[in-house]
């Protein structure tokens, strides 16, 4: 179903038939862009805007954060998942933590994934040096990059976050708040990626550098050691799918909450969505009904496998999804989608990054990465210019959580990055930042495509609708939406005709970006979202999915 422009936000669709790059900042768009053209690949391209973005967005990402990647690689025609999550460190017990906080600070840090990960990623399918990858990164620590009004807001709205003395040295170098427009230089962190370049990870991980870490989180009062970054090490993961109308989707499993995504598409693969008008009362009906059993059965279930029992084949079977379908009615809404004896986590606001690239080879990267809250625990790790997340607060002292702390567990992740197969080649690339609304918003885009027959562009940008009724407890509480304002007045009518409660949003926080290649011609078109461009209703954003294809810049 074609929309206008104006719903569409009026931002083209870009095309390319060589590479594309998608990320939520031009300059990490552009270091990657700058990979391909010297002959890298997708997964060299995708380790150089990685390492971009924790220089010029270390509120999202840093090399001490944390992230899952999706690709598809060419060459064996394989789809592979790999997690570089952050672990609780082996302090990090329930006698060690309980009645302590570790939301932000020096308790809150897990140990971080990030790099580990781009370096794994690399080891297996770069084709490039290193050095060369991490290059573009350094360029942008060392030379700086002029400050949008952007960031100075978020900094000055996180004074009191970032009240560290060694983050007060990085981010306010004058005793002040760094002006829009002054070029914001990172001196410590070129030198720590520099030392990155020539030794790899375990410059970060292992030696002098780890050590400088781990005495000033403990001289702290943190928990992290010289043992745990030592010890830490990304791992390649069986990625789970689900077929929906001839497309696999895939997502890594859990502690990733992809699974909710794919509940999704089961549940609706039960309906011919076809006879509904796109965000109609009737349709929207249909996916929040759907969103809400997802996300009961991802906070029953979805935990790190490592320590609790996940029912992964049972929970993507077909009967089962049929088995839950049985709950959804079309006409009302369910009293309460949550399991007997599970209570709902209340949602926390999260922010994160996304970037996808796609090669002329049909190579295929998707990775999603996070520090948690924006610039994570909002401490700088002594001299090495890095901040590391606050995603530990994740991790409960409820003895009977199954996401309860304790040494070397992960969080649960929200973070779903998607590689879609269309009858076995490589088809889409995408995913988005954005809290537990991830992996309700990318259904939505991905039923535009397949059911709606949208471009991409347009099936990112279409208004959309998240669950945001965490507090349910079985009892018959409404359904608590977050509806986009450019939803139809007749549709949000409809909906509250049928006892939803809805917050209207003028965003709803994502920022989808990912390239779909026509596996006919090779030819690639990149979408990128609209939303979360400077402040936007009291949520502020970086430059929302800006698409880059090296066919635009004439290579």
């Amino acid at each position: 179903m074609p929309l206008s422009n104006d719903e569409a936000f009026a931002r083209p669709m870009v095309s390319g038939r060589h590479g594309m790059v998608t990320s939520l900042s031009p300059l990490a768009s552009m270091a990657g862009l700058r990979i391909l053209l010297k002959g890298g690949n997708a997964f060299d391209a995708a380790v150089a805007t990685a390492l971009a973005v924790t220089v010029v967005d270390p509120k999202n990402s840093t090399i001490g954060g944390q992230g899952f990647a999706a690709i598809y690689v060419a060459r064996d025609r394989r789809v592979r998942t790999l997690n570089y999550y952050g672990k609780a460190p082996a302090g990090a017990t329930l006698e060690a933590l309980k009645d302590r906080f570790y939301k932000t600070g020096y308790l809150a840090a897990p140990v971080p994934g990030t790099l580990k990960g781009l370096e794994a990623l690399h080891r297996a399918y770069g084709k490039m040096p290193w050095r060369d990858v991490v290059g573009p990164a350094i360029e942008l620590a060392e030379n700086g990059f002029v400050l949008s009004e952007d960031f100075t807001v978020v900094l000055a709205r996180l004074v009191d976050r970032l009240d560290f003395p060694s983050s007060r040295r990085v981010f306010f170098p004058d005793g002040r708040l760094p002006r829009v427009g002054e070029i914001f230089r990172q001196p410590d962190l070129a030198r720590t990626l520099r030392q990155i370049a020539d030794h790899g990870a375990d410059a970060f991980y292992k030696g002098a550098m780890a050590r400088k870490i781990a005495d000033f989180y403990q001289a702290n009062g943190g928990i992290l050691s010289y043992d745990d970054l030592a010890g830490y090490e990304a791992k390649w993961v069986e990625p789970i799918s689900t077929n929906y109308r001839g497309y696999t989707v895939y997502t890594p499993p859990p502690n990733s909450s992809g699974i909710a995504l794919l509940l999704q598409l089961n549940l609706l693969e039960g309906y011919d969505l076809g006879k509904f008008q796109h965000n109609s009362p009737d349709y929207l009906h249909l996916i929040g009904e759907v969103q809400r059993v997802a996300i009961a059965d991802r906070n029953r279930y979805v935990a790190d496998p490592e320590f609790v029992p996940v029912p992964v084949a049972r929970l993507l079977g077909k009967d089962y999804a049929d088995e839950r379908r049985k709950l959804i009615s079309l006409d009302h809404t369910m009293p309460s989608a949550v399991p007997a004896s599970t209570s709902l986590d209340a949602p926390e606001k999260s922010n994160t990054t996304h970037l996808t690239v796609v090669d002329e080879e049909g190579n295929m990267a998707s990775l999603t990465q996070t520090l948690g809250s924006w610039f994570g625990n909002g401490v700088v790790a002594a001299d090495t210019g890095v901040l590391f997340s606050n995603q530990l607060r994740h991790l409960h002292t409820d003895p009977a959580s199954p996401s309860r702390i304790g040494p070397g567990r992960q969080p649960r992740s929200n973070q779903s990055p998607l590689i879609v197969l269309k009858d076995g080649r490589p088809f889409l690339a995408i995913g988005t930042p954005g809290n537990d609304g991830i992996w309700q918003r990318m259904v939505q885009v991905l039923v535009n495509i397949v059911d709606f027959h949208m471009d991409l562009q347009h099936a990112v940008a279409a208004p959309r609708m998240i669950y945001g009724g965490f507090q349910e407890t079985g009892t018959d509480l409404p359904p608590v939406f977050a509806a986009e304002d450019k939803l139809p007045a007749e549709t949000l009518a409809g909906l509250r005709a049928r006892g939803y409660t809805l917050h209207l949003i003028p965003s709803d926080e994502g920022s989808v970006n990912g390239v779909m290649r026509d596996p006919a011609t090779g030819f690639m078109v990149a979408g990128a979202d609209p939303r979360r461009w400077g402040i936007d209703g009291g949520i502020m954003g970086d430059w929302a999915g800006n698409a880059v294809s090296v066919y635009a810049v004439g290579w």
